[in-house]
Formats: C-alpha cells, structure tokens, sequence
C-alpha cells in the first residue's frame, strides 16, 4: 500500500511580473480559461487558468516581489544558444505542456505569427537519452 494517494497535480503557482499581460498571454494567445482569483492581504493577486484534466496553472502576483533573476532562478534568455539551462536549487527552470506531437510545429508557427518570441522545438521523448532526432 502507498503512503500517499496522489492523484496528479492540482496547480502548479509560478510568479509573474505583469498580471494583466500574463492574463492576456493564457487567455486571448493560447486560449486557456481564467477559472479563479484570490485577492492577497498585500495588494497581490493569485489567479488559476485551466490545463485540463481537472489541473490548473497558477500565478502569484506580488506588487513588491524582487526583480526577476535569469541566470540564477529562471533560465538565461540566451540558453538555446549557450546550452546554459542551470537555475538555481527550488528554482522553475521550465514549464511543459503536453501537445499532439503532429500539431507541435504549427501550434509554433501561430505563436511567432501572434508576435510570441520562441525557442527552437525541444522534443524530450521517451527514450534513454531523453531527446529525439
């Protein structure tokens, strides 16, 4: 018997900087549901968009929250192209949705239509090495 009966992930809380780009972001480019917002003590908001299967993906926003840390607790912006993907220990090196592999491509090209910057496509398939040719 299990300790503990996990039955997936409820929601996963990143930080944003801006929240009304970020609800922009979710609903209006990639078409996820706003489905809930808590009002925080300090001004801030927590705010959940809908993933599917019953999970959600979270947002703090912290009107006073430390500036953003790319290098230490989020990925370099230059990674793709050094090949530098460390963070930091507790850090949210990335985020991965689960796509139709068919769709992956054109799902990009509706981003970088969107103007949406985007990294080249990062493939981690199910084999040993954890990439695909």
């Amino acid at each position: 018997m299990k300790d503990f009966q996990i039955q997936g992930i409820n929601h996963i809380a990143l930080v944003c900087k801006d929240m009304a780009r970020t609800v922009d972001f979710y609903t209006n480019t990639l078409g996820l549901n706003l489905i809930k917002t808590i009002a925080l003590p300090d001004g801030g908001q927590h705010f959940f968009f809908d993933i599917g299967n019953g999970d959600a993906l979270a947002f703090f926003w912290f009107p006073q929250a430390p500036q953003a840390a790319p290098g230490i607790a989020s990925v370099r912006p230059d990674a793709m192209q050094t090949g530098n993907i460390a963070t930091a220990h507790a850090s949210m090196n990335h985020l991965a949705f689960n796509l139709p592999v068919e769709k992956i491509e054109e799902y990009r090209e509706k981003l970088v239509s969107k103007g949406v910057e985007v990294t080249p496509i990062l493939h981690h398939a199910d084999v040993p090495s954890g990439f695909s040719s």
